[in-house]
């Protein structure tokens, strides 16, 4: 009795020791895991912060620089800052929402830059300098806000600890807050396309039904990158109009932030870097350009046969990323180059209508040709199956109702999201008057004039003045 007593007691103590162990080595994966992550998360914080402290010393020079050289020089600068940012931003934990609104901005003020610089010779004129003045002023807010959580960090202050639990926005996503262009008269950057930026409902409908769990999120995300994955961390939970699983993802040599919605678990926004084997290239590329009167284009659905090779290619990888989840009969109705990315905006197409509301936009890098951005808010809000869309006047009736002024050079039928409630049935005519583009929209039960936008082409994409 008393031998086999001292057995079982060797027994559990070897089954101790062997569990302690197996957590100890757990809790070193498991911290090596978040040591890993939080490294990410302040580099791509550290180079945010020295891109918006650069965004606001180039702006500062424009206002007491008189000499259009110099100012082209700034306003080029300021330009490389706003992308680099950009890239910085899509790799932080931050609430969609919040996200969305801190990248809007920069891209506005990437487009106002290039108007600047193409349209008026770099010279900045009385009239735009109190513009300037309110960018000035909100890179200042940012810059400060910025660099307080820089202090901190410094301090001990850990981004990983601070992105919330999933039901409010997290602390660290506040900082972002100032990032708003609402009180800035920008011209509207539309470069990814009419219709990019409006959403008409809030209630998902474009998803499925019913929640999926944190477990059939990850796998989706598996299915997604397949055996190109070196590591998948699940962030939390994003719960605001839309309620997300938030992940960090290594695939291929890029880190990629994903949500994943808890209704349907459709893929609703992926932010991944430029993969850094690339970053040499990138700067030949861009040096090049710099010495090139070559310039980069946009595009819309009614000219992409006449694109480049490399932008048809990037065209193709968008639908096809697109039909891998599920999103059959999606076209591509605008299109912008800039550097080595594709922005790519995809909607559905019924019985030859666009269905303008049901916009997603893709990113690819054109170096491998892999998409990189996917932002599908709209579809995943909008898309339902449209019925009775039948034109009251013919094409024939509406194209007299367009200004003899312009020259159309294509018509189709689209739906169209309204500016305050709902979507309608239009016509859309695009032509040119005095050398500029023009779109069109006369409402296909009514002939009412529901919106027409004046294009301007710039090498960053298209600007809607």
């Amino acid at each position: 009795m008393k031998k086999a007593f001292i057995v079982t007691v060797s027994i559990l103590t070897a089954v101790i020791i062997v569990m302690g162990i197996f957590l100890y080595n757990a809790s070193v994966g498991l911290t090596s895991t978040t040591a890993s992550l939080e490294n990410l998360y302040q580099r791509s914080f550290y180079d945010l912060v020295n891109n918006v402290n650069n965004m606001e010393v180039e702006v500062s020079k424009l206002m007491v620089s008189n000499d259009s050289i110099s100012q082209q020089k700034i306003l080029s600068n300021l330009k490389q800052q706003t992308s680099d940012a950009e890239n910085s931003l899509s790799l932080l934990p931050i609430d969609i929402k919040v996200l969305n609104e801190a990248t809007k901005f920069i891209n506005k003020l990437n487009g106002y830059c290039t108007s600047l610089i193409n349209y008026q010779d770099g010279k900045v004129g009385e009239e735009e300098y109190s513009t300037i003045n309110q960018v000035h002023q909100s890179l200042i807010s940012i810059k400060n806000e910025l660099n307080n959580i820089m202090i901190k960090i410094m301090n001990g202050y850990r981004i990983s600890d601070n992105v919330g639990d999933g039901t409010e926005t997290s602390n660290f996503s506040s900082i972002f807050s100032n990032f708003t262009s609402d009180t800035i008269d920008f011209p509207t950057l539309i470069y990814d396309g009419p219709f990019s930026e409006i959403t008409t409902t809030r209630v998902l409908k474009g998803v499925g039904k019913e929640e999926v769990s944190l477990e059939n999120a990850e796998k989706k995300i598996q299915e997604l990158f397949g055996d190109s994955i070196t590591d998948l961390n699940y962030l939390g939970e994003t719960s605001s109009v839309i309620q997300a699983y938030d992940f960090s993802v290594n695939a291929g040599g890029r880190n990629y932030y994903i949500q994943i919605t808890k209704q349907g678990g459709f893929l609703i926004n992926m932010n991944g870097n430029i993969n850094n084997s690339n970053s040499t290239k990138n700067k030949t590329d861009l040096q090049s350009k710099e010495n090139s009167t070559d310039t980069e284009e946009s595009i819309d659905i009614d000219s992409v046969d006449n694109v480049n090779e490399k932008v048809k290619v990037a065209i193709e990888k968008a639908k096809e990323f697109a039909k891998n989840q599920g999103l059959d009969n999606m076209e591509c109705v605008w299109s912008a180059s800039s550097e080595s990315i594709s922005y790519v905006n995809l909607a559905p197409m019924v019985d030859d209508i666009i269905m303008y509301p049901d916009l997603i936009k893709a990113k690819i890098d054109l170096n491998d040709n892999i998409v990189i951005g996917w932002e599908a808010s709209s579809y995943a809000f909008n898309h339902v199956e449209r019925e009775d869309l039948i034109a009251q006047l013919s094409l024939s009736e509406a194209r007299k109702l367009v200004s003899n002024n312009l020259t159309i050079e294509n018509e189709r039928l689209c739906v169209i999201p309204l500016d305050f409630k709902g979507e309608t049935l239009a016509y859309e005519f695009s032509g040119n008057y005095q050398g500029f583009k023009y779109y069109l929209y006369i409402d296909a039960y009514t002939g009412n004039q529901v919106r027409v936008l004046r294009i301007i082409q710039t090498d960053q994409g298209e600007l809607v003045m």
